[in-house]
This record gives structure tokens, sequence and C-alpha cells, in this order.
């Protein structure tokens, strides 16, 4: 309700009563089709005018007629009620999750997956209102950032399990694959067994970067009995692949990487790499933002 004087309170129903007999251009017309008594609406108009200090309307031999003084409110009240029937909108969409921003992290190793793509692209589509920001990240800065709010969630492996206040979706499995240079003898002919590499150089990360996927990768190898003669090249999957697209060595990589993979590296499936690790959707476990619900509704299909 908008208070303009102790004696009138105007209510946007007023508003919208006056435009009514400014289309029709007849008191009677309007009311007609507002579904209130002709006296009604000609007091309020009567209070409106009252209010204002001055006539709104002029008789005509059609009916009525707006003065001059009731164009310019008809012109600037009509523009009041477009850009609040808009918030209104606005704020039903944001309660929806149809609106609002989304700050969204994604793993170096799945930036390029279009198991991860399609379903940003479905989400954009579904609600095109809404700010969709992507940033990357390592899964431990990615959870750094999720539980102090500067993002809303991420897509990566190999968390901390330990970390508490955290919610998440198990999306898809990654299994690994061999890399090695295209001029590689290993494109031809596999070799059959994983020990057979481990006079080779093997291109790899320090543990501190990642050391629950470290770890994984350490035992996949011993499981195939490898003990691989690890050469530190980088610090994340893109660089590890570009040195072996140089032909310093051979790695082993989640085949997520075969969605960004240099052309003169080919990855390889090699029986004895038989584990498989999830990748999932990291959120706050209290976190409110309606937008965000949006999207892990969607993530849940």
């Amino acid at each position: 309700m908008l208070l303009l004087s102790e004696k009138f309170q105007l209510e946007l129903r007023h508003l919208r009563h006056f435009l009514a007999v400014a289309e029709y251009k007849s008191v009677a017309e309007a009311a007609r089709h507002l579904h209130i008594v002709q006296p009604a609406l000609s007091r309020q108009i009567k209070q409106l005018e009252a209010e204002l200090g001055t006539s709104l309307f002029r008789r005509s031999v059609r009916g009525v007629e707006l003065t001059l003084a009731g164009q310019q409110f008809a012109e600037d009240i009509t523009r009041v009620l477009i850009d609040l029937d808009a918030a209104y909108k606005r704020v039903g969409d944001f309660a929806r999750g149809g609106a609002g921003s989304l700050r969204i992290g994604v793993a170096p190793h799945i930036a390029w997956d279009p198991r991860i793509l399609s379903r940003l692209q479905e989400f954009r589509e579904q609600s095109p209102e809404v700010e969709l920001v992507i940033e990357s990240g390592l899964a431990s800065t990615q959870v750094a950032r999720v539980l102090s709010g500067e993002l809303d969630g991420g897509f990566l492996a190999w968390r901390d399990p330990a970390v508490e206040g955290l919610a998440s979706l198990d999306l898809f499995n990654c299994r690994l694959n061999l890399a090695v240079p295209s001029n590689s003898p290993y494109v031809s002919k596999l070799p059959e067994h994983l020990h057979e590499l481990r006079s080779e150089p093997c291109l790899w990360f320090r543990r501190e970067v990642a050391p629950f996927y470290y770890d994984f990768l350490i035992e996949s190898c011993e499981q195939g009995d490898l003990s691989p003669r690890l050469v530190i090249s980088g610090g994340d999957i893109s660089t590890i692949l570009g040195q072996v697209a140089t032909g310093l060595g051979y790695s082993i990589v989640p085949d997520s990487a075969r969605f960004h993979c240099p052309p003169n590296v080919v990855l390889l499936e090699h029986p004895d790499l038989v584990g498989t690790f999830p990748v999932e959707f990291v959120y706050s476990a209290s976190a409110t933002n309606p937008v965000l619900t949006r999207l892990v509704r969607m993530l849940e299909v």
C-alpha cells in the first residue's frame, strides 16, 4: 500500500482503475470491465484527483478524456506498473531458481568432458536468466572455495573425504588409460602386461598436488605389477599430456583426458588398469541458493 497522505491511502488497484478509465474513456465502461459499480469507481477517481491536487479527466461528448496532467500521470503510472510486474516476475523466478547467478568450478581434466558440458548447456537452456560463471580449479582449491562461499559448487574428483560440510552427487566414473606419443610402438602393439613399462620414463606429478589421486594411481600400478620410473613433469594432466606429446615418456591418465588430448598423443586402454573413480558435483551442505537447488535437481535426473 502506498501512503501519500494521512487521509488517502493509494493502492495499486486505484492506479489500475485509473488506467482503465483512461483506456475506455468512460467511467461506466471501465467499471463494467473491472466488475465494480460505477459510483465506487467515480469516487476513487475523485479521491485520486484530490490527493494529486489536479484534474485527471475532463468530460467530453464521448465520455471522459485525459487532461495534460492526466496524460503525464498515465505515462508515469504505466511505466511504474510495468516495472512492478517485472519485479514480481524476477523475484518469482529467483525463488524458483530461474534467475540469479551461479559460480561453478570444474576440474581441468574434465573441463572438456561432454558429460559435464552437456549438463551445463542443458541448464543454460532451462534457465537463460541465470548468470553462470565457470572457473577451472583443482579439487582441493574448489572445496576450499565452496566452503568459503566463493563458489556455489564444483565438478571434481578426489577430494579429501575428511572435510565436513559438503554434499555431493556422483555423476559418472572414469577409468585409467595409458597415454603415449602417437609414434610409440605401443600404439600398434599394446604391452601385454604393465610391468613391461618399468624401464620407461613415466611422467608424473608431485603428491601434494592431489594426494588421493596420486595414491590411487600408485595402487593401480601395483595391482598391475608395475613399479613406474617416475619423472616429475607437471602439476596437472594437461601439462603432463603436453610432455607426452614431445616424446619424453608415457603417463597414466583418466579416460576423460581424451576430450582435450593433443593430436599426437594416443590414449590406450589396458586390461591391467581396472580401477575406476567417480566424478562428482560438490556443494555446501548448508547452501540456500535456489538457483543451485535447481541445478542439483537437474543433475539428479
